[in-house]
């Protein structure tokens, strides 16, 4: 049984974007973009900063508000703010209490859900247990068409015998089904204002019960939010939170050093020592829980051939990625699964660079110089655009021939909405719950939305791991799963950025006190064990009455001034 926590708090500027990132801060890899600190009882905070507006510099603009149909870094620092899950996690890893107060697993294949009340929607309308059973069925309803359609496919049926109770069953036992509702899908959403409004209104001007509110949002512009002043978990020190689209690099760090922006996310390593050296920001690093990878569409020519492929990885230099685009913060991976994830095995050696057994894949595979695209943004990820360029160069020298191709943050979207991409893009897969079944099997799995490639034996051996309470079978299925990934490359894996390789926060403000992460509790029997491995460098600093003070714990990959 897991306790609410009753009260509420001034909830800080760094507590509220922090709502966005998750536990990024563990080298763990619990999850990362996406997972929020629940709201503790600790009593209203002083207001310390006469400033009352928080701006805030991305990568891209926005694409979709609507919760349920994007998954992109720069749509949920905005979504997990405008609405609230039914669970939720502190940065330390545990999970805690959001719009449901408690819940406990009453039979192996039961979840009960007790729903915090009193709660009301943005336009005023009361939080019910038929809001949530709404939400969660809308995810995986094929006429619905949602991007985080694979997120809940373990449940059966739910059921809301009360106006503030709520029973799920699953189809077999499902130790994790508390841990899903805390990120992608387990945003909650108004039926009735849904219903009445369509989903086009409702994603043009979304109702949330979050701590903040939607007021207007101008394309490729800004995005303006207001604080709700009567949130549950205690209004946010700032009045107003303006989120605005700066592609470049060097336009958005000069905005954060004029002090034009309080945040700004995707700060390139060799920013850091620029933002640290400015005596008014700071940045703030932890290990990303993921991986940067090229996915792939595997139904296009050549990409169908797993020996061209096999040649792609093959050509990359990933050593070489890592310290001359990164800094050295960064390690090459071994696979499809985050070092720190349940299952991930460090036997594995690190990911090959071998340029002459490269070609001889593209012999053996009959390549006939067919154009490889590779689409990428600026400022998706750090480094893409550099990184997309280094790679095409790698690849030319086996006899590769890429193309590299430039699109905007918002023609990503949609391609990722519609599974239109031509050839490789860039993705930053985030292990949502420690465990491959949050990332490789989430994403790639049947109907995920990196659903370009499958083979019977891999979903076999997923949907199986997915159900089973044995962590020896699992460890198995993984494995397995990863020699046949490690054949046929989905993904191509890049690299898994180390700390503060990850684009960092940096605070304008004073400097910030980083004390050591408190422990986590091991897991119950059953459940897969998400503790961190080790603490993290620098994990959000618990105080909240500082302006700012909780805002960097969950803003993974930026910079943030105050």
């Amino acid at each position: 049984m897991h306790p609410g926590e009753q009260g509420s708090e001034a909830l800080s500027r760094r507590g509220f974007l922090g709502r966005a990132t998750g536990l990024g801060v563990t080298a763990a890899g619990i999850a990362a973009a996406g997972l929020r600190e629940a709201i503790g009882p600790r009593p209203a905070a002083a207001q310390t900063t006469k400033k009352r507006e928080l701006a805030v510099a991305q990568g891209g603009d926005i694409s979709k508000l609507d919760p349920h149909f994007s998954t992109s870094s720069n749509d949920i620092r905005v979504s997990f703010n405008i609405f609230d899950n039914l669970t939720s996690r502190h940065p330390d890893g545990k999970l805690s209490p959001g719009l449901a107060t408690q819940w406990e697993r009453t039979e192996p294949t039961t979840w009960r859900f007790e729903l915090r009340q009193g709660v009301r929607w943005h336009n005023g309308d009361p939080f019910t247990s038929a809001d949530a059973k709404f939400s969660i069925e809308r995810t995986y309803d094929p006429a619905a068409k949602t991007l985080v359609a694979t997120v809940f496919t373990t449940i059966e049926r739910i059921e809301a015998p009360g106006p503030f109770s709520l029973v799920m069953h699953t189809k077999k036992p499902d130790p994790l089904l508390a841990a899903r509702l805390a990120f992608y899908g387990g945003q909650i959403v108004p039926r009735k204002y849904l219903e009445q409004v369509g989903p086009e209104a409702f994603n043009a001007k979304p109702v949330g019960t979050g701590p903040v509110r939607f007021i207007s949002w101008t394309k490729d512009d800004r995005l303006v939010l207001e604080a709700t002043p009567d949130y549950w978990g205690g209004k946010i020190d700032a009045d107003r939170v303006t989120f605005r689209p700066i592609p470049e690099t060097a336009p958005r760090v000069a905005a954060l050093l004029k002090g034009e922006v309080d945040v700004i996310s995707q700060l390139p390593p060799d920013e850091w020592s620029r933002v640290n050296q400015n005596p008014t920001t700071r940045g703030v690093g932890r290990l990303y829980a993921g991986l940067y990878v090229l996915a792939v569409n595997s139904k296009v020519k050549p990409l169908d051939n797993p020996l061209v492929k096999q040649a792609m990885s093959l050509a990359i230099d990933r050593v070489a990625i890592v310290k001359d685009l990164f800094r050295g913060r960064g390690l090459v991976p071994n696979g499809p699964i985050a070092k720190g994830d349940n299952h991930y095995d460090p036997a594995l050696p690190p990911l090959t660079y071998n340029p002459q057994r490269a070609r001889e894949r593209l012999k053996e595979a009959g390549y006939k110089n067919e154009p490889i695209t590779i689409e990428t943004t600026v400022g998706y990820l750090a480094n893409d655009k550099a990184m997309s360029e280094a790679i095409a160069s790698m690849w030319k020298d086996v006899g590769l021939n890429p193309v590299v191709e430039v699109i905007e943050y918002s023609v990503r979207a949609q391609k990722n909405r519609e599974r239109s991409f031509k050839g490789v893009f860039w993705s930053d897969p985030t292990s949502t719950l420690g465990d491959p079944d949050g990332m490789m099997w989430r994403l790639l799995g049947p109907g995920g939305p990196q659903d370009y490639w499958r083979l019977p034996e891999f979903d076999e051996l997923g949907n199986a791991a997915r159900f089973s309470l044995d962590e020896t079978f699992r460890d198995e299925a993984y494995r397995k799963m990863t020699r046949i990934f490690l054949e046929h490359n989905p993904w191509i894996v890049v690299l898994q950025p180390d700390e503060d390789a990850e684009p960092e926060p940096a605070v304008r403000g004073p400097p910030l006190q980083f004390p050591h992460a408190p422990p986590v509790a091991p897991a119950p029997p059953g459940v897969p064990d998400a503790r961190p491995r080790r603490l993290p460098r620098l994990p959000a600093p618990p105080d909240a009455d500082r302006p700012l003070a909780r805002l960097v714990g969950r803003l993974r990959g930026d910079a943030v001034v105050g």
